[in-house]
């Protein structure tokens, strides 16, 4: 099977950037109070992870690259990362969960057999694949997602939402059956 590696999107999951602390027997406890799902297309694991590439800052037609290394190249990957994405690395991992990174064993792998958009969405989202939908312009899924089964929840409806950079979440989500709201693309919808 192919890993998600072949794909250049990646998947934030952001659980519980509104989380509410309750004591409970002298402990703090942590509350998820909403989902968030962030997905950008292009942005590779490997910078998410452990920041700028050095061979990407100094690659040909690269203007400025001193200027680049200051902003962005540490010793560390972990510096690095931070440098690259600080509201990554200062707000959603230190409130909420990121999930893909590799060098520590992170790693989903498709089952479809297939090496495009759509369909391995709707594995990841879904949890198994789906024969019926293998093209990127298949009709809105008929498949419940996570999200939709969370958001059906009582403790999370209403707190559950959705954002992409591609408009076919919008039938990925099954915007007209979820009852959450999904921005993907240049569309909006409030369910």
């Amino acid at each position: 099977m192919k890993a998600i590696r072949y794909w250049t999107g990646f998947v934030l999951v952001i659980l519980g950037i509104a989380v509410s602390s309750a004591a409970v027997a002298g402990e703090r406890l942590h509350k998820t109070e909403n989902i968030i799902f962030v997905m950008t297309d292009g942005l590779r694991w490997q910078e998410v992870f452990d920041g700028a590439n050095e061979s990407l800052l100094h690659a040909r037609g690269v203007k400025n690259t001193a200027a680049l290394d200051r902003a962005f190249w540490r010793t560390a990957p972990e510096s690095r990362r931070e440098a690259l994405l600080p509201f990554v690395w200062n707000v959603i991992a230190k409130q909420g969960q990121l999930y893909g990174n590799r060098n520590r064993a992170s790693e989903a792998r498709l089952t479809n057999g297939l090496k495009f958009s759509y369909p391995g969405y709707q594995e990841i989202l879904c949890g198994y694949p789906d024969a019926s939908i293998n093209r990127n312009d298949a009709p809105p899924n008929p498949n419940v997602t996570v999200l939709e089964w969370l958001h059906g929840k009582p403790a999370y409806r209403g707190h559950v939402v959705a954002f992409a950079a591609w408009d076919a979440f919008d039938r990925i989500f099954n915007r007209n059956r979820c009852g959450f709201l999904v921005n993907a693309g240049f569309s909006v919808s409030f369910r």
